[in-house]
């Protein structure tokens, strides 16, 4: 249900494939948004948790906690991957802006990372999907090569 209501959050309700199009900032406080609500979570999971435990007599949580947070979980890691996707989208968008001289192929380089990962058509948010994970290791691999390029600049 969190998983969900994140979604929901995240793409307005929109189509999932509608990420690409949102202000790259925007959408990272958004991912980000979504991890709090995960750490809010799981700490009133563990302060009721230590109360009832204050309690011996009463009622004690004694569940699995990889059961109940797990999923949750797996669905954050995927978004702290996109958050470093996209934050690295939006430093290259903010550095295209300011066209300095000599810098066109590098940008042009960048583009063609960015829609070259676009156009394998990932639902970003589906954090089952392993080949996200895959390309978005070749994405690191690619824009890391880049960044050396750049500090050669």
């Amino acid at each position: 249900q969190m998983i969900l209501n994140c979604k929901q959050n995240i793409t307005n309700g929109e189509d999932k494939d509608r990420l690409w199009d949102k202000d790259p900032a925007g959408l990272v406080m958004q991912l980000e948004s979504c991890l709090k609500l995960n750490e809010a979570y799981q700490e009133q999971y563990r302060h009721t948790k230590r109360k009832l435990q204050q309690m011996p007599k009463g009622k004690q949580f004694d569940f699995n906690e990889m059961q109940i947070f797990g999923k949750f979980d797996l669905f954050c890691r995927r978004l702290i991957k996109l958050i470093d996707m996209f934050s690295t989208i939006d430093q290259f968008t903010s550095l295209s802006e300011n066209k300095l001289e000599g810098m066109n192929s590098l940008i042009e380089q960048f583009h063609k990372i960015k829609q070259d990962f676009r156009l394998r058509n990932h639902d970003l948010l589906d954090y089952h999907n392993n080949k996200f994970d895959r390309d978005y290791v070749e994405f690191n691999v690619r824009i890391s090569d880049l960044e050396g390029c750049l500090q050669q600049f």
